[in-house]
């Protein structure tokens, strides 16, 4: 059958761009199917940096523009973009008929998708699917978009089996590894050179890089005090320390002004707004260790066989690779865990060749492999579900 295959892939913010971009990229280098992007949320958003600008300048094509958005963040503002998006996105399914629509993690934006997927019968495969993290929407929206997809592809087995356990059928699960872990493979890094051209740091000496973000069940003078032991803890030892901008939450424009302050006679500290992801993952490869509570220290960190002090709860329920050591955020502790990751001989013996667990950097190679396989099943098949309790590994479909 010559027909394309039309595949609609939404992206409703930057970050999950960052993670869709190998995979819009294959999918369009592929001549069976016809690879639409539609675009919205804060992509369009002027005062969000318009990262529209961004996609088109990495050459993607068929771009169709969804401005649900409100300007105002309000809930009665957000949840009526939600049915907005709706409107438009009917407009375009009716027009174009997918044969498939692709999702990736557990933005509120993507009931917009789903349900018009659901109204127009069309497959949906979601991507990072059964995992767990603290945030309290993100977590409902995830299991409620797992719910509602027909094809689940994950990052690890360990997800797969959240996802089997909520009642999918095993055979329509695919571990396809972390998208993320491609920027490492494909951005081509800076060497220490470059960074020390571009910085003025110098990476020849002992590193650790350091991100905090305020964890948002938590009030405000508990994060303060936890950065205050995490900076102490640090400034104890002869290393350089390469801090990160907090995301924007609640808090952390309190937490970046401590950091300035703690840090301003310190000339082996550093502190920057943004390092963008290739400087990001470039310093990474020559860092010491990985320090904080960013999701980074357990999903990328791993392919650099470096360690990873997890401090805290905001990674809680994740699934962790051997060289993560998780601490509380008590000084003694936080100065444990650093004698751990930083001179604990027979801790970094062992971690220096452990396989990464979330995958190896080719995940948008397997989603296309994922896709082969979906393509042959009848689309009856595809779209009626039945809940199955009972987790039958074998049926999986893994490839790394």
């Amino acid at each position: 059958n010559m027909t394309k295959k039309k595949i609609f892939i939404f992206t409703a913010t930057r970050a999950e761009y960052g993670l869709l971009r190998w995979i819009v990229k294959t999918l369009q280098e592929d001549p069976r199917f016809e690879t639409y992007l539609i675009v919205g949320g804060t992509h369009l958003s002027l005062a969000d940096g318009y990262t529209l600008e961004e996609i088109k300048e990495d050459g993607v094509k068929n771009i169709i523009q969804l401005p649900f958005l409100n300007a105002s963040r309000t809930s009665e503002a957000l949840s009526s973009s939600i049915g907005t998006g709706i409107i438009q996105l009917s407009k375009v399914f009716d027009l174009l008929k997918p044969d498939f629509s692709l999702v990736l993690g557990d933005r509120y934006e993507l009931f917009i998708f789903a349900i018009t997927s659901m109204m127009f019968k069309t497959p949906i495969i979601h991507i990072a699917g059964g995992e767990r993290t603290e945030g309290v929407i993100d977590e409902q929206v995830r299991h409620a978009i797992t719910k509602m997809a027909h094809i689940h592809m994950v990052t690890t087995e360990f997800y797969a089996e959240n996802v089997s356990k909520m009642g999918e059928e095993d055979w329509r699960i695919h571990i396809v590894g972390s998208p993320g872990l491609e920027n490492i493979k494909k951005l081509k890094l800076y060497s220490k050179e470059e960074i020390y051209n571009l910085l003025g740091i110098n990476l020849d000496y002992p590193t650790v890089l350091c991100t905090y973000h305020p964890v948002t069940l938590e009030n405000e003078e508990n994060t303060i005090s936890q950065v205050k032991n995490l900076l102490e803890s640090l400034s104890q030892y002869d290393i350089q320390v390469i801090l990160t901008k907090p995301n924007a939450e609640v808090g952390s424009d309190k937490i970046t002004d401590f950091i300035k302050n703690f840090i301003k006679d310190k000339k082996n500290m550093y502190l920057f707004d943004s390092l963008g992801s290739k400087m990001y993952l470039s310093i990474m490869q020559y860092a010491k260790a990985v320090v904080g509570n960013s999701s980074s220290g357990i999903i990328e960190a791993p392919s650099f066989n470096i360690p990873t002090l997890n401090i805290g709860d905001r990674q809680k329920g994740r699934f962790r690779p051997e060289s993560v050591v998780d601490v509380g955020y008590s000084l003694e502790d936080i100065k444990k865990g650093l004698e751990k990751v930083l001179f604990d001989k027979e801790f970094l013996d062992r971690i220096k060749n452990i396989k990464n667990p979330y995958g190896d950097g080719n995940t948008s190679q397997y989603v296309l492999e994922a896709l082969n396989k979906i393509l042959d099943l009848p689309k009856e098949k595809l779209l009626k579900k039945t809940l199955d309790f009972e987790v039958k590994k074998d049926e999986w479909h893994r490839y790394f």
